[in-house]
């Protein structure tokens, strides 16, 4: 009876249900995006989706930002809290998540008062509209921060689906569902686009705690398992990465809002959702694959971390490269699924693939280099890119347009990605590099290139082009998958 009154903490979810859903749930988080982005642009005025795109963009870096990577340092630690005859995974998530709380009631704050500020800097003619829908999205931020950490905390615990369930299909696909109602039966003003995407974060921090505390995360007592000063060492650098990383992600909307205006802005924001859609699958692969990764390293298993890696990088390429091909060939019929204002501007979608491209060819390297314990070193190589992005913008755009912004971008994204893959191999043996990875392409590119190339470029033509490379990919790996090696993410 001594071990009876142990709750559990945690569990050992199934690999194939762990893979399944993290590819479910990128999916969803794909469509749900387009699905924003086409409502929102429904307006008359591309300024609106500029104001949308925005104000969005500044309360995701911020609530990313005040995160502190806890994403990555409860996948970490957490193992060491849960394994023994004594687990106390609250301790640690008490270290993790008390930071994380004040800093972004503090962050919500700051947005708050310093709203007029910032639209007068990113909002252009629209700097009114901007103010009035960040201070109704600042009490978001610490809603955003909190789930952050918290859904790390539960893929430390073992399981991906409350990631997948809750911010990856549930919170998205209200938002799509709020801001739908809006459309039926009221206005799309920027107050209710505001209040239909902030309730749906706020509804899926409640739902991620109400999770983790169920997995065990609540449970033990007395001092955690790893201490204060441990975790922030690793966390520091990574957090810091993190806020790089979100800002290299998002935060070119803003600069191209003060340097080419408020209806650049929207249209940026809303083309460049077909760019970044495609890394939600990587995202959530990296998730699925990350606790074993984290082991085999632990464990000082260097077939297991190949293998892993290797597997994740030809799943990452089979499941987004095919979709980056489809985006970067049939620009003008996806342009024109958002709204038909954005086909003048359509061709900036192949320069927007451009850096998503390298990324998935790369595999999940920063991922690799961040479990082995440099994110010092991710930190500074997405810093560089940052700020390469920034400059880029800034000259390119002027000289360019929103293609030189794209082409920013691009470059910015690819050269971390490669910077990344440098170090990973000259420290570690370990780059995405194989026989697996490169049938990987070959089918990608096969399946959709050719039938792209030579369809229409109009919804027939984009038709035909799915169609065709859904069924041939998934009849390669169907007929290769041994040769592939894609087994199931974390087995």
């Amino acid at each position: 009876m001594t071990g009876s009154t142990r709750p559990p903490v945690g569990r050992n979810q199934s690999s194939v249900l762990a893979s399944g859903l993290a590819l479910i749930g990128a999916a969803t988080t794909m469509v749900a995006t387009f699905g924003v982005a086409k409502l929102v642009s429904s307006t008359d005025s591309l300024g609106d989706a500029g104001v949308f795109f925005i104000a969005t963009t500044v309360v995701s870096i911020v609530g990313t930002s005040m995160a502190f990577g806890t994403q990555v340092g409860l996948v970490y630690f957490m193992p060491e809290t849960i394994d023994g005859d004594d687990p106390n995974p609250r301790g640690l998530a008490r270290v993790a998540l008390l930071p994380v709380l004040v800093a972004s009631i503090v962050a919500a704050v700051t947005v708050f008062v310093l709203a007029p500020a910032l639209g007068d800097l990113v909002g252009g003619d629209r700097s009114d509209d901007v103010r009035q829908v960040l201070r109704l999205l600042a009490p978001t931020v610490p809603a955003w921060s909190l789930t952050i950490g918290i859904l790390g905390g539960t893929r430390g615990l073992g399981t991906q689906t409350p990631t997948a369930v809750i911010q990856q299909i549930g919170r998205p696909s209200l938002q799509v569902l709020a801001l739908l109602g809006v459309v039926i039966f009221g206005e799309l003003t920027p107050t209710a686009v505001a209040l239909a995407w902030g309730i749906p974060v706020v509804l899926a921090f409640i739902a991620s705690l109400a999770t983790f505390a169920a997995l065990g995360g609540l449970h033990g007592s007395g001092r955690p398992a790893v201490d204060s000063a441990a975790y922030w060492s690793f966390v520091r650098p990574n957090a810091v990465s993190t806020s790089l990383q979100i800002a290299l992600e998002r935060g070119d909307v803003l600069v191209i809002g003060v340097v080419l205006g408020d209806v650049a802005a929207g249209v940026y924001g809303g083309l460049s959702r077909f760019a970044t859609a495609g890394n939600f699958i990587g995202y959530a692969i990296t998730q699925a694959v990350s606790p074993n990764l984290r082991r085999a390293i632990g464990d000082r298993d260097e077939t297991t971390v190949r293998a892993l890696f290797h597997r994740a990088s030809g799943w990452m390429v089979i499941a987004t490269l095919p979709y980056l091909m489809i985006v970067a060939i049939k620009t003008g019929p996806l342009a024109e699924l958002i709204d038909e204002k954005f086909v003048p501007d359509a061709r900036l979608l192949t320069l927007l693939v451009l850096g998503p491209i390298v990324n998935t060819l790369t595999g999940p390297v920063e991922l690799h280099l961040l479990m082995r314990g440099h994110s010092l070193t991710t930190m500074k190589v997405t810093a560089l890119s940052l700020v390469t992005d920034i400059v880029l913008i800034a000259v390119l755009g002027n000289w360019f347009g929103l293609a030189g912004a794209a082409i920013a971008w691009a470059v910015s994204l690819a050269g971390k990605n490669l910077i990344n893959t440098y170090f990973s191999q000259s420290w570690h043996g370990v780059t995405s590099a194989s026989r697996e990875l490169g049938l990987a392409t070959v089918i990608a590119v096969v399946a959709v290139v050719p039938v792209g190339l030579l369809t229409p470029n109009d919804y027939t033509g984009l038709a035909i082009t799915l169609a065709v490379g859904v069924v041939l990919t998934v009849a390669a790996v169907a007929a290769g998958k041994r040769d592939l090696g894609l087994a199931d993410l974390r087995g």
